[in-house]
């Protein structure tokens, strides 16, 4: 492990826009990349600040996080997931929140269920512009799994499935 991976912090600044330290950095000094998590024309949403915030902190996570070798999410992966929560919000704004959490191998998860339905639908984002989906019911009912494309390209099949899927976990 490098030095530079050992000292992983997000800065914030003022324009919205974060500062992720790069930990590929052949030389010694400490280059950032910059990205923005302030997209246009998102619908507001309750939980939205909170959703990037959490996306900021998992990118100070430190090298094995989770005690067992567990990765830091990339820059681009942290920005892949804002970029699919505003698509997911652009598509069903009363969504509930989602359950957040980093994967062992550098990736985000998303997760929402309803108990009271027996539903719940998680989606794991891996490489940026694609993540995976899988809905299930606790009688096994139903499940679904799938590939989003959120990269710009036109929707697909499971792009479609998948939308249609998000407003059964509505918060209203």
């Amino acid at each position: 492990m490098s030095e530079l991976a050992s000292d992983r912090q997000v800065a914030a600044r003022s324009d919205g826009s974060l500062t992720w330290p790069s930990a590929t950095t052949p030389s010694r000094a400490l280059l950032t990349d910059t990205v923005s998590l302030q997209p246009i024309s998102v619908p507001t949403s309750t939980w939205r600040n909170n959703v990037l915030e959490q996306l900021r902190q998992l990118g100070s996570l430190a090298p094995n996080w989770d005690g067992e070798g567990g990765l830091v999410p990339k820059v681009d992966i942290l920005n892949s997931a804002a970029g699919l929560i505003d698509e997911i919000l652009r598509h069903a704004p009363t969504i509930a929140e989602p359950y957040i959490r980093p994967t062992p191998n550098g990736g985000i998860l998303l997760a929402w269920q309803r108990e009271t339905r027996g539903e719940d639908m998680e989606v794991e984002l891996e490489t940026p512009g694609v993540a995976t989906f899988v809905y299930s019911t606790n009688n096994a009912t139903e499940f679904i799994q799938g590939i989003i494309c959120h990269d710009g390209r036109p929707l697909q099949e499971d792009d479609l499935v998948f939308l249609r899927l998000l407003p059964r976990f509505s918060s209203l």
